[in-house]
């Protein structure tokens, strides 16, 4: 199948959830550059807000620059590969590795922003505020997409009815759990990894091959924090399917349902044959 004939119909939502006076997430979306990013920002007065939204502008501004006819130029419609890390990209076309590299700077250029930022106002690193991010980025003229993340933040993709979590939180929770659940579980809201809170970020990033009717869903965790992944499963493969958009309002309604106690973002991005 050409990958042309691929079209991301998406939808995102963001709100402020049942007790939480500021909503400090923020969320970009551009269906026709496949790109969507999804920040959860914390520093609360700080200004925790102003780093989700600093992320998700330098984000998409940075990939906006990337030139996609180069990239279509470097890379061949080959049928899709496996999914790799980035460990493993010595395999991938180069259009793909472009947008790796690309993907990358935009993410530390946000973080350096961040950063910067809470230095202006005499916050110390590991202080101040800061933002997760997590993001999708159909790469120009390939069937691919290229995932990067920092934070607990996620990604999630449903394909043949299965939905897998594709990103690895960077939380004390989730190296507790690595570690065989030795002694007491820390708060699952601890992470170790974010943008602004210090002078280096090193994003995870994974190259995710696309086929027909995938769908994605990118969410702070205030969804998945409200939500078990049965219950986000069984919302997003009803049938018939429900567009994006739906899928967005039942998502954030379940979670407000379940006490909504942060702050809601969902985007929800499906690749369905063009007519």
């Amino acid at each position: 199948m050409f990958y042309s004939a691929f079209q991301m119909i998406a939808a995102g939502r963001t709100d402020v959830g049942r007790t939480r006076s500021r909503n400090e997430d923020s969320f970009h979306l551009n269906p026709d550059s496949g790109l969507a990013v999804v920040c959860d920002g914390m520093g609360g007065h700080a200004g925790g807000d102003i780093a989700s939204r600093t992320a998700v502008e330098v984000i998409a501004d940075f990939i906006q620059e990337f030139n996609p006819d180069e990239a279509t130029k470097a890379g061949t419609a080959t049928p899709p590969d496996e999914d790799c890390t980035l460990s493993e990209s010595h395999s991938v076309e180069p259009a793909v590795q472009n947008a790796v590299s690309v993907a990358r700077s935009a993410v530390q250029l946000a973080n350096r922003r961040i950063h910067a930022l809470n230095v202006e106002r005499g916050f110390a690193d590991g202080r101040g505020m800061g933002t997760t991010v997590v993001g999708l980025w159909r790469v120009p003229g390939t069937g691919k997409l290229v995932v990067f993340h920092a934070g607990d933040s996620r990604l999630y993709r449903l394909r043949d009815g299965e939905l897998r979590q594709v990103t690895r939180d960077h939380s004390l929770y989730q190296l507790w759990l690595d570690n065989g659940r030795r002694g007491t579980a820390p708060q699952r809201n601890i992470i170790v990894r974010a943008l602004g809170t210090g002078e280096h970020v090193d994003p995870d990033i994974t190259v995710l091959s696309i086929l027909p009717d995938d769908l994605f869903l990118l969410c702070s965790d205030g969804l998945n924090g409200m939500v078990p992944d049965a219950a986000l499963n069984r919302i997003l493969s009803r049938e018939p399917r429900p567009g994006p958009e739906e899928s967005c309002i039942r998502l954030i309604d379940t979670a407000n349902q379940a006490g909504g106690h942060d702050n809601i973002t969902t985007v929800v991005s499906w690749f369905v044959p063009r007519a």
